[in-house]
């Protein structure tokens, strides 16, 4: 069984790529591309269950990021012989259009403040949660350069 200190880590280590610029999808931020989902679903939430393999609002064509965050976070619980079956619940959490939090949101940036939780729930009882902030605008190609490869 890992320690809690074990769990913590991969928690701040996975929460780290959700939020970073690299985390892409199809070429393009991944969280720019929720942030659109969420305004066209009439929600400031976005909210992905790893474990049941669902997405909130339903969007058919996000289906392949559940897949991409399920592979992400089973190879780095590889890494610690960690099997995902130890949890119970894996969810990542975008919220959009948030307040500011001088603790999430540090600084100011470019288009609206945003937040992203990353909750691991263990089968034994523990919940080991972590939440980062930032500033996006909601997706679009047109002012966007994709990733090269795509």
């Amino acid at each position: 069984m890992p320690s809690r200190r074990e769990l913590k880590g991969i928690v701040n280590d996975i929460i780290s790529s959700l939020n970073s610029r690299n985390n892409d999808y199809l070429g393009y931020w991944a969280t720019g591309q929720f942030y659109k989902l969420a305004l066209e679903n009439n929600t400031k939430t976005v909210k992905l269950d790893i474990l049941n393999k669902t997405i909130f609002p339903n969007a058919t064509s996000f289906f392949g990021v559940i897949g991409m965050y399920t592979d992400k976070i089973t190879k780095h619980l590889h890494h610690r012989n960690i099997p995902i079956e130890f949890f119970r619940e894996v969810i990542i959490e975008y919220d959009f259009e948030q307040e500011i939090d001088k603790k999430l949101h540090p600084y100011i940036g470019v288009g609206n403040p945003y937040t992203i939780k990353f909750i691991m729930g263990a089968e034994s009882g523990g919940t080991y949660t972590r939440t980062v902030g930032g500033y996006c605008r909601p997706h679009d190609p047109k002012k966007e350069q994709r990733r090269y490869g795509f």
